[in-house]
């Protein structure tokens, strides 16, 4: 209970920060965020639970860590004035289907303009974020978060610019979802597996393989969101 209540904060957090950066404009793209003491007291609270939506706004794209230098908002900020609301209702555990449903349009389509597009960089990346997620997950850590990092990088490396901006109100979906489910080991089982297919087809820029890859897993997390 203490634990969903803290992710529940941490996302309010997220929330209040996304306000602040994309729709306040309080901070500059690629302006330095105040340091961890300062923005936890503004916020009024704990450092844990900023770290945590900080790390919900870096898999957004809002914002990105700079090591030994700090946290930075991003220079590419999603549109402001996109509205949520018409997705905050995924909340209900009826509406998972129609959420996944749409990432079943878009992703696999996502994933496929990566394989043509992306660089050996970009493509060594995402590689990372799938080792990070797998590492996470045996560890007992936020494996939902590292995930959503990993297809993120999918995301970036399509170089869509509408596909980058519409992702992070999906993930913002798939944040309020994850606190409901039930079954999160079967998922994770999923996902990482997944995720490996994914990733294979991804190196070999297979556009048909990693198309069919991302179908099938939507639809098997479909699957298991119904259970």
């Amino acid at each position: 209970m203490a634990e969903r209540k803290r992710a529940k904060l941490s996302e309010q957090t997220s929330d209040r920060m996304y306000e602040m950066i994309v729709e306040e404009a309080r901070y500059a793209p690629g302006s330095k965020l105040p340091n961890e003491n300062e923005l936890s007291k503004a916020l009024e609270v704990s450092r844990t639970t900023l770290r945590e939506a900080i790390s919900f706004l870096v898999a957004q794209g809002v914002l990105e860590i700079r090591r030994g230098k700090g946290t930075f908002v991003a220079e590419e900020l999603p549109a402001a004035g996109m509205d949520l609301s018409s997705l905050t209702g995924l909340r209900a555990r009826e509406r998972a289907r129609d959420l996944f449903e749409m990432r079943l349009i878009f992703e696999p389509a996502t994933v496929a303009l990566a394989c043509q597009r992306a660089s050996m960089e970009e493509l060594q990346q995402i590689q990372k974020k799938a080792e990070r997620m797998e590492q996470i997950a045996a560890a007992g850590g936020d494996w939902p978060l590292a995930d959503q990092e990993f297809h993120w990088a999918i995301i970036r490396a399509s170089h869509n610019e509408y596909m980058r901006r519409l992702y992070p109100i999906i993930n913002n979906a798939v944040n309020d979802l994850m606190q409901l489910a039930q079954n999160r080991q079967r998922m994770e089982e999923t996902a990482i597996r997944d995720n490996k297919l994914i990733l294979e087809f991804l190196l070999r820029r297979d556009e048909e393989g990693a198309r069919h890859a991302m179908t099938i897993h939507m639809k098997h997390l479909i699957n298991a969101l119904q259970e």
